[in-house]
């Protein structure tokens, strides 16, 4: 999952998920912060809701950087993963991604199905 900070969508939804957070990744080079979950377990989310975020496959290239690494300018863990919990829960990603959008874009309205 790909979310950029610039909007404040990515440190919002941070906050939001607080302790629920599994492993995240900052890029402050592409100004994004990166959350694994379970391959396929976005599939169905609608993205028309959240227009700035990407949700990559099984096959994106992501660097992933040594578990020590939490600081510095290169490519860190903003959340280290911890050996009980390395993915997020994809539902409260869910929400607190819708949340942050909203606060951050505005409301969304759902696409015509």
């Amino acid at each position: 999952m790909r979310v950029p900070l610039l909007i404040g969508i990515g440190k919002r939804t941070l906050d939001l998920l607080g302790e629920a957070t599994g492993g995240a990744i900052e890029n402050p080079f592409d100004k994004v912060l990166y959350w694994l979950i379970a391959p396929g377990s976005a599939a169905q989310w609608d993205m028309s809701l959240l227009p700035s975020v990407q949700v990559w496959g099984a096959t994106a290239y992501i660097e992933v950087p040594p578990a020590a690494r939490t600081t510095g300018p290169g490519v860190h863990w903003r959340v280290p993963p911890r050996y009980d919990r390395h993915l997020t829960d994809p539902a409260a990603l869910l929400t607190a991604l819708q949340t942050a959008t909203r606060e951050a874009l505005g409301p969304r309205e759902e696409a015509a199905r």
